[in-house]
């Protein structure tokens, strides 16, 4: 499936979740796993998920195979403050942020080289600093 057919998808799906006044500021595909336990981040087995942030949530899709993309594949939907952004790194090609939430459950998203603009949105989104997010081919 292509980026854009990907992307209206994922707007289509979160539309009926916003709030009133909430927007969409950016989506994408993004390869995820929870980290946990003692199976090193590397060896972890990662699925791709569809992403979509909001001014003030973080909004995590889980597709399915030959479906379309629906508001019940929702996996998370959470305010932007329950998440903490514990650490972001260029891990070549992708950009790979570690969030950790109020459960103190670790999630670890990759974007991918074309999205890496929505994972440094999302890293803006949780308080990272601009100064403080990897830098290179966009």
């Amino acid at each position: 499936m292509g980026r854009k057919k990907v992307r209206e998808q994922i707007v289509a799906a979160t539309k009926p979740a916003l709030a009133s006044g909430e927007y969409i500021r950016s989506c994408s595909a993004v390869w995820a796993t929870e980290c946990g336990g003692r199976v090193p981040l590397l060896l972890r087995g990662r699925a791709l998920h569809y992403l979509a942030v909001t001014d003030q949530r973080l909004i995590l899709f889980r597709p399915r195979r030959r479906r379309p993309l629906t508001p019940s594949s929702m996996l998370l939907a959470k305010r932007h403050s329950t998440f903490k952004l514990e650490k972001t790194r260029r891990f070549s090609p992708m950009l790979q942020l570690l969030v950790r939430d109020a459960s103190d459950r670790r999630i670890a998203l990759e974007f991918r080289p074309r999205d890496r603009n929505v994972g440094r949105d999302l890293a803006g989104q949780l308080g990272w600093g601009r100064r403080q997010l990897p830098r290179g081919d966009v």
